[in-house]
């Protein structure tokens, strides 16, 4: 009896000892934690310069034991051709609200589901708000906010002196050669269409689109260069070639007076476009759960704080303030609740192939 009550306490000991250890129930010593199960899988990502940055993503890859595959797009047009084409079947794709439209109508995507994320509680409730009115359909999200920004004019001040408040700069005859402009369709109309006046610069009639490719004929003897990237526009900047710019972001003008240049940022009167570039899920994602680990990792205020210091972007998590300087959030207009009101949704337009259409004319005119 004494050496069976032994034996008894001796395997009631060993297995305290292992669970002490913190070894989970089937998993043995020697194995990996958690973080394991995803080891050796590959993520493909179709995403903007500046949201793959090696200060989140390898410690993610790190930890995981993955890889992130990504690629990038110059344009929105250009990141809609590489979706579209199926030659590489993306996991995740970044783009702007008012486009996840165009995407799920192709099936394109899949629907996120948001009952995995945790950190869905701490983006901002106005700008989420605001979202999901693009980026729901039949009460299912098919994307999450992931940066925003606006698309004003960047205006090197050393070159012109006098003040600038309008789309009309980019039309301006002294400034034949030194005007820079982006080479995206849905953007260009949509500015122009702000500049003519139209009340809805995405719901325009086959008359006003008219009116805005004659406009744009007008501009292209004044302009440059038709740029992609936000390098290449910085670069024209930087080079002197360009004075000013129809940008792609304020973090061009902010990596621009980083630089020493005098470049300012000019909402003009007339107001300007807001992105607000959300994460989606492919249609084909090969690994959904490592997808929305990803993505709740993408969108956490740790990570987020690290988007808004690498690039400026404006955060989408609202404990991500908490990790920034204030002018790290002054510069990403954080600090500005007006600034919004002279802003208009980067929405889904009548005909994305209306306006590709167009816009080529223009480029071949």
């Amino acid at each position: 009896m004494l050496k069976a009550a032994i034996r008894i306490v001796a395997v009631v000991c060993l297995m305290c000892w292992s669970a002490a250890c913190g070894h989970p129930p089937g998993q043995q010593a020697g194995q990996g934690g958690p973080e394991s199960v995803y080891k050796g899988q590959t993520l493909n990502v179709l995403s903007w310069e500046g949201y793959q940055e090696d200060e989140w993503v390898k410690p993610f890859e790190d930890k995981y034991g993955v890889k992130v595959n990504v690629s990038y797009a110059g344009s929105v047009d250009e990141m809609f051709a590489k979706a579209a084409s199926g030659s590489v079947h993306y996991d995740l794709i970044f783009m702007d609200g008012g486009s996840v439209t165009r995407y799920q109508k192709l099936n394109l995507l899949q629907p996120i589901d948001t009952s995995k994320l945790k950190n869905t509680a701490q983006l901002i409730p106005a700008m989420n708000k605001l979202n999901e009115k693009h980026v729901t359909f039949e009460q299912k999200a098919y994307a999450l906010p992931f940066a925003w920004g606006s698309l004003p004019l960047a205006v090197n001040r050393d070159k012109i002196k006098e003040p600038v408040d309008s789309w009309s700069v980019l039309w301006d005859d002294k400034y034949k050669g030194k005007i820079a402009t982006v080479d995206d369709a849905n953007n260009q109309i949509s500015m122009t269409a702000l500049l003519l006046g139209f009340k809805d610069p995405y719901q325009l009639t086959d008359d006003q689109m008219e009116q805005v490719k004659q406009k744009l004929i007008e501009q292209k003897q004044l302009v440059r260069s038709y740029y992609t990237g936000f390098e290449d526009g910085k670069n024209l900047m930087a080079s002197g070639e360009a004075w000013v710019i129809y940008t792609q972001g304020p973090t061009m003008v902010t990596d621009l007076q980083k630089a020493g240049m005098d470049v300012v940022e000019v909402v003009p009167k007339e107001g300007a476009l807001v992105w607000i570039d959300n994460v989606t899920i492919g249609a084909k994602a090969q690994n959904p759960e490592l997808v929305h680990l990803y993505i709740d990792y993408l969108i956490s205020a740790e990570v987020q704080a690290q988007v808004v210091k690498k690039a400026g972007y404006g955060v989408v998590n609202q404990e991500a303030v908490k990790h920034i300087s204030e002018k790290e959030a002054k510069d990403a207009h954080m600090d500005d609740a007006d600034y919004f009101n002279r802003l208009v949704y980067v929405a889904f337009p009548e005909s994305f192939e209306k306006r590709v259409k167009l816009w080529n004319e223009v480029k071949a005119n």
